[in-house]
């Protein structure tokens, strides 16, 4: 055993060091353009901005973005030693490409400097036997891009025999990354030694949901040790319109971080004009919690099976450099990830986080005071005695953690990018808080990928109609949806729509019914936003579909 220390030490020491590859920074971008958001995304570990133009556009074609830049952060602990990988304007610390089982990057990575794209009308051509199109000939399911298993085999991609790409919303882009490409320039730190694969996508619908972009990264720990101590965070640049006259704001039990105009007027050229939006960053799911003794998702109940971490603080620069200002190495971005000035001090409650008013409280959600009615810590109540804050340009951080990654560990890590505008600056707040509720609630379907069945086959039905009931369309649906079933021959129909509690809340038909096709449409009224059952009774038969409605 003596004689294998040497080889020993020297894998370790290669897996900690060598892999530091000579990767140059990725060129490729793409386009989330489905519903009413126009968004550029980027594979450096940035989202919107790279170099102008930066473009986080809702609504698409309006001339005015909500957002100038954003970017993730991972960091966390290697044998003690602190690894970060983050930026905010560049050097970026993610390249295109996986890591090998070694841990290391590839040695051009420019190979996989490439976003990849997946539609509706990509599968639905397909299924309506229109070919293959190139979105769906080229995902890249030997990189791990996610794919539906239809023939039993889930190590292909074979189309014919029933396999699909997971499409998630109207259209997914998918791309892959890791840190480990080149030196690390704006943290001067190690790599971790993850691979991302990273998601966006967006849903072309006329509600709420026309309005939001979701993400999903799943951060791999390739390295030969477990990452303690791990966070991961969210950077956003908030630009609404013009970018000098922002505020932010934070809710916690909304797991939300936000920014909305100081004035009822947001003013020049790129503008939103008169009830300028709110703009919210939300995680929706996260790492699962430790039985801590903590309500950690904030929910009401302490370590409940599969409690995720959720949302664990939001916090804020002030403008220019110093203790409160950018961070400016891997020390001070892993204090901001937790909540902490770069010296280290904690965000305590009142004015700048740092000046507040004794007995000192200590707090990781930055001003977290209700803007509407003027109550506790906000911008417009930022002395506690009415005053408001002078308001510029804003950034904030939203991040969840901590957590551990074990050698081999997946951490899948979700948010979504939520627009809301109301009557006034303010009252856009109230809409972006009812919206968050509404996409909190149905969070695990909208990221259900999409199977054959929820898609609706442009064909003429057969002669001898088949047994069948279609999934609703438009799923999800802001106020009203339409149900297709076929009957093979007369039958007795009870088609009812019940929440998720069990109680019925509309029947649609009762009733004898001939074989033939049949729709049925179903009007929400004032039902709240949720996930909802529908469920059909045909004779000794039944059949049950999920649907989501957003308000």
């Amino acid at each position: 055993m003596k004689g294998w220390w040497p080889f020993i030490l020297l894998f370790f020491a290669l897996d900690a060091h060598a892999q530091v590859g000579n990767c140059e920074t990725s060129l490729a971008e793409a386009y989330l353009n489905a519903g009413n958001v126009r968004a550029r995304i980027l594979t450096t570990g940035s989202l919107f901005w790279r170099g102008s133009p930066h473009v986080y556009e809702v609504p698409k074609g309006g001339g005015s973005n909500a957002i100038f830049s954003a970017a993730i952060w991972v960091g966390g602990l290697i044998n003690d030693s602190l690894h970060v990988a983050a930026s905010r304007y560049g050097p970026w610390e993610f390249w295109p490409g996986p890591l090998d089982e070694a841990g290391n990057p590839p040695d051009d990575c420019s190979l996989y400097d490439n976003i990849w794209e997946i539609r509706t009308e990509d599968i639905q051509a397909f299924l309506d036997g229109g070919g293959i199109s190139t979105n769906l000939e080229n995902w890249p399911w030997q990189l791990g891009a996610p794919v539906l298993d239809g023939d039993g085999n889930p190590d292909n991609y074979n189309l014919d025999g029933g396999d699909l790409p997971a499409l998630l919303g109207d259209q997914r882009l998918w791309w892959i990354m890791n840190d480990r490409g080149n030196a690390h320039r704006s943290t001067d730190s190690e790599p971790l030694g993850i691979e991302v694969h990273a998601s966006a996508f967006a849903f072309d619908h006329p509600s709420t949901l026309g309005n939001l972009t979701f993400y999903e990264y799943q951060v791999i720990n390739k390295n030969t040790a477990p990452v303690k101590d791990t966070y991961f965070t969210l950077f956003a640049d908030v630009e609404i319109g013009n970018w000098a006259d922002d505020y932010i704001g934070s809710d916690s039990l909304l797991h939300l971080g936000f920014a909305y105009n100081a004035d009822n007027n947001d003013q020049y050229n790129n503008g939103y004009g008169i009830a300028p939006p709110a703009i919210g960053f939300t995680f929706l799911e996260t790492i699962s919690a430790d039985e801590d003794g903590l309500d950690n998702n904030r929910n009401g109940s302490i370590d409940e099976p599969d409690e995720k971490l959720g949302t664990t603080s939001v916090m804020a620069w002030h403008k220019g450099a110093g203790v409160a200002g950018n961070p400016r190495n891997a020390s001070e971005y892993y204090n901001n990830m937790q909540a902490l000035w770069n010296d280290g001090r904690p965000l305590i409650e009142g004015r700048r986080g740092r000046d507040g008013v004794p007995p000192y409280k200590k707090t990781r959600f930055f001003l977290p005071g209700d803007p509407l009615s003027g109550t506790f810590w906000s911008e417009i109540n930022w002395d506690n005695e009415g005053n408001s804050h002078e308001p510029y340009d804003r950034k904030l951080i939203s991040t969840t953690g901590p957590f551990v990654m074990r050698p081999g560990d997946t951490t899948t890590v979700r948010f979504a990018i939520i627009w809301s505008r109301g009557e006034d600056h303010l009252d856009s707040i109230r809409v972006l808080r009812k919206d968050t509720r509404a996409v909190r609630s149905t969070a695990e379907e909208l990221y259900s990928a999409l199977t054959r069945d929820d898609f609706t086959i442009e064909q003429p039905p057969p002669a001898n109609h088949v047994l069948g009931f279609d999934q609703n369309f438009p799923n999800p649906f802001s106020q009203s949806t339409t149900f297709r079933y076929s009957l093979p021959q007369p039958m007795q129909v009870r088609l009812a729509v019940y929440d998720m509690l069990g109680r019925e809340v509309a029947l649609l038909v009762d009733a004898q019914q001939e074989a033939g096709i049949y729709t049925t449409e179903f009007d929400a009224g004032n039902l709240p936003a949720g996930v909802y059952l529908a469920r059909i009774e045909l004779d000794f038969l039944q059949f049950t579909k999920r649907m989501v409605l957003l308000r």
